[in-house]
């Protein structure tokens, strides 16, 4: 058995998965009706909400999902296992008619393919946008699933890795080896809606679940059931089950895929605990009353232990409730003791430094105001000290200034004496000029 056959549980799509409603009016999921065990799906899922949708590709079919327009997740799908299946790649696709029934796009599409825009396109599935801004990513239920938007739900990170790695080694060490290497292997994944919903829309699983039925050579069933709160979680349970624990009496498979016989090394189990058994059982009414007397005591000695330790939880309740009352008023008083006790010498301190702060200033207003009273008389005193010596110095100055008066009146009288000189021979030229003129015959001349 190659490696292909190990690792790979449902067949996956190339990019163009296409995909396609089944109207209510046909029966069951119509072409896509054999990937159930005997072609017959599973009953007890319906729901107005829910719509069925054959995932195709070139012709070819590959698996069934029933998808809830309610809360934007698949309830489950089924797929039957396929040795040369390979991982699914390329851009998220959608389904025009789940929100659209008018339109002409009758398979899965990709939302960026979409050459006119869809009516109401998201109102009744999830798109890649509703998973932005969150810790969750839309992931199949098998991480070798398709990449259609109807057949993924939101998963953190850590949780799909390891759901993965769970269900490959499922696959690898206990149904291929007891299934005829995967002939006759039919799959349902689904998952358990919670309250928990991204952007108020999409509906984050509480639980997903695996279930595998093999019709050959003996039919026989198993499931899986994987809590999402708890990463490391995963219960190995009967499809009877997991048919009442998580989808409400639901039945998966068609008679119970062989009557609901287990796995073929848990029977082995069974047939072997059931040969250790002694071989004689005791019979009769005798032993059946005594049976029925021990049955009666067992109930009241457990009823008996369930009321004694009912009184011994309300006894521990009490006592120690009263306890942590009073550890916690005593810690309290104790912490409120030592944050006064610790505040004290604090108080103190601060007291201190303000007498100190105060006589400081009080010495600085004395020394202001001795000095105040002792600035007039000692500027008095510099002043009659420094007077002769202004005096003094001032001789010099008025000296000075004398020596320059009297110099100024004799270059007064000095430019007086040389002013009047000027004058004199100034009209004495004049004078002898018209002298002359006259006696040279110059009748004009300069008048009075």
């Amino acid at each position: 058995m190659g490696s292909a056959a190990l690792l790979c549980l449902l067949a996956a799509l190339p990019c163009l998965l296409e995909g396609r409603v089944v109207p209510e009016a046909e029966d069951g999921f119509a072409e896509c009706n054999e990937f159930f065990y005997q072609s017959s799906p599973p009953q007890g899922f319906a729901d107005p909400a829910n719509a069925k949708i054959c995932q195709r590709h070139n012709g070819d079919k590959h698996f069934a999902t029933l998808y809830s327009t309610k809360d934007k997740i698949p309830v489950y799908s089924a797929f039957i296992y396929r040795e040369d299946a390979a991982s699914a790649g390329g851009n998220w696709l959608v389904e025009p008619q789940l929100d659209d029934a008018g339109s002409s796009l009758e398979e899965g599409t990709s939302s960026a393919d979409i050459s006119d825009p869809i009516e109401n396109l998201g109102t009744n599935q999830a798109l890649e946008g509703d998973y932005g801004s969150s810790d969750y990513q839309p992931g199949p239920l098998y991480h070798k699933a398709p990449n259609t938007l109807t057949n993924n739900v939101p998963l953190t990170k850590s949780f799909l890795d390891k759901w993965a790695s769970e269900v490959d080694q499922l696959v690898k060490d206990r149904l291929l080896p007891h299934c005829g290497n995967g002939e006759g292997l039919h799959l349902i994944v689904g998952a358990v809606p919670s309250d928990v919903k991204i952007n108020d829309k999409v509906s984050v699983p509480g639980a997903v679940w695996l279930a595998a039925c093999c019709s050959a050579p003996e039919a026989w069933s198993i499931g899986i059931i994987k809590r999402t709160e708890d990463v490391d979680s995963l219960e190995d349970v009967s499809v009877a089950e997991l048919e009442k624990k998580l989808l409400g009496g639901a039945n998966l498979f068609s008679s119970q895929c062989g009557g609901g016989a287990g796995h073929p090394e848990q029977k082995e189990v069974s047939e072997a605990l059931t040969d250790s058994e002694p071989q004689a059982k005791a019979s009769g009414p005798f032993f059946r009353f005594i049976q029925f007397l021990v049955c009666i005591v067992y109930e009241l000695v457990k009823s008996l232990l369930c009321l004694v330790w009912f009184l011994v939880k309300q006894i521990c309740n009490l006592v120690f409730g009263r306890v942590y009352w009073i550890w916690t008023a005593v810690t309290t008083y104790i912490f409120a003791l030592c944050k006064v006790l610790l505040n004290i010498p604090c108080d103190v301190l601060r007291v201190f430094a303000n007498v100190v702060c105060g006589l400081a200033r009080i010495l600085d207003n004395i020394c202001s105001v001795v000095c105040l009273v002792l600035r007039i008389p000692m500027r008095f005193l510099s002043d009659m000290a420094s007077f002769p010596y202004y005096t003094l110095c001032a001789i010099p100055s008025v000296g000075l200034d004398i020596l320059g008066g009297i110099l100024g009146v004799f270059a007064l009288g000095f430019t007086a004496v040389f002013g009047a000189f000027g004058g004199s021979f100034s009209v004495a030229s004049f004078a002898g000029s018209s002298i002359f003129q006259r006696f040279v015959g110059q009748s004009e001349g300069y008048e009075g």
